[in-house]
């Protein structure tokens, strides 16, 4: 049976930061500088699957309140001990009704989520939902090099998704946001660094 979510994320909750730093991930500083020239200190941001924080941190180090939704107890229990969020939520986030009002929110980020969900409308009627008109959305996800649509991952057993620009723009369209920029980066898979993933960072305004 393959692992859920949860389960892969909980495992890896303790390693997470390490790990990140082996193969190279550098998602969360290509949101933070993509979004850079639209932040404002005292402003807000929702961090979506915010895990153990590490997306999120240079928004705090800006001066932005962090508010962060996931659905690992044990990823929020690392975030939580290093004391930069406002507040942190247990949700699922594949659940309709995310437990926030409407237009809460200046900025939203998802970093290195996407690639785990094959249908990401929930996401974008929801962070459509909490964010006020003009806010920024700056999310990643995973992108074939070989137009594959999915892959298992050896190491979890968890389905891997790729999401091309065609259905990036596509939700982007049906959900109210207009495309600011977007830039391609890379990553290694395993931190022997033998083989690479191709990642892209989006840019986004809420119209």
């Amino acid at each position: 049976m393959e692992p859920t979510i949860v389960e892969a994320h909980d495992r890896s909750a303790v390693v997470y930061d390490r790990m990140s730093v082996m193969v190279e991930y550098h998602g969360h500083e290509v949101l933070f500088g993509l979004a850079y020239e639209y932040l404002s200190p005292g402003s807000n941001v929702l961090d979506i699957g915010i895990g153990t924080g590490l997306s999120s941190y240079l928004f705090h180090k800006a001066g932005l309140r962090v508010y962060g939704v996931d659905r690992s107890e044990k990823m929020l229990d690392i975030c939580r001990k290093k004391g930069f969020a406002t507040e942190l939520r247990l949700f699922d986030l594949i659940a309709e009704g995310w437990p926030y009002e409407d237009s809460k929110f200046d900025n939203a980020i998802a970093c290195g989520i996407f690639h785990f969900f094959e249908k990401l409308d929930i996401f974008f009627k929801e962070i459509g939902r909490v964010m006020k008109k003009d806010g920024i959305f700056s999310f990643t996800v995973m992108v074939s090099e070989e137009d594959l649509s999915h892959y298992t991952d050896a190491g979890s057993g968890l389905s891997i998704y790729f999401h091309n620009d065609s259905r990036v723009i596509e939700l982007l369209n049906k959900y109210g946001f207009s495309l600011l920029k977007c830039i391609t980066f890379f990553i290694y898979k395993e931190p022997d660094k033998k083989e690479r993933l191709m990642f892209k960072g989006y840019l986004t305004k809420k119209v």
